[in-house]
């Protein structure tokens, strides 16, 4: 999360002890970017691919790595899985999530709406706008970090945001509408 972040620095970067703090820090955070793009299924290769990939470049690995991680762990996606097979797992995935995972406080029955809504919103989205959206809002990086994870400039980052919410919100009064079926037109008698 941005200068936030503790620095994966306790020793030198040749040594074990640097991995493993770098290891121990991020492998977390790393995985569940990687569940959000290729599903709980495919996320422990992704993740462990992108911590065998810092080794072998750790004298790239910058000061505060978060964005840098997860930067590889896209690279490491983007070369494995083809965008259609990608998309259809995560919506097999957030579908799961939407079905089967409990909320967790307020008025249950509003928030297994709420959250349901959500997850078939994000579920529809086209992975782009998905993405961008779950950098910043789930996985908490700053828009700097997700500009550089997605290899764009801050404009353009803010561009993709707008149109990401935007879409967002089209499929969020779709699915609320789905779960409304008194917003289909159906009358009492």
């Amino acid at each position: 999360m941005s200068s936030r972040e503790p620095r994966a620095e306790c020793a030198d970067r040749g040594s074990t002890e640097w991995f493993d703090e770098l290891f121990g820090r991020y492998f977390a955070r790393v995985y569940a970017y990687a569940v959000t793009r290729v599903g709980g299924a495919l996320a422990e290769e992704v993740a462990s691919e992108t911590f065998v990939i810092a080794w072998r470049r750790r004298d790239v690995v910058p000061e505060v790595p978060l964005a840098w991680l997860i930067g590889v762990a896209r690279n490491v996606i983007r070369e494995q899985w083809r965008q259609a097979a990608r998309q259809e797992l995560i919506a097999a995935e957030l579908h799961a999530w939407a079905t089967t995972s409990p909320p967790v406080a307020g008025d249950v029955a509003e928030l297994v709406v709420d959250r349901n809504v959500l997850l078939r919103a994000l579920a529809a989205l086209p992975e782009r706008d998905r993405e961008v959206l779950m950098l910043l809002g789930w996985h908490g990086l700053s828009p700097r970090e997700a500009a550089e994870v997605l290899g764009c400039s801050r404009p353009a980052l803010t561009m993709r945001v707008h149109r990401a919410r935007r879409h967002l919100d089209r499929h969020i009064d779709d699915a609320t509408r789905d779960a409304d079926p008194g917003s289909k037109g159906d009358t009492d008698e």
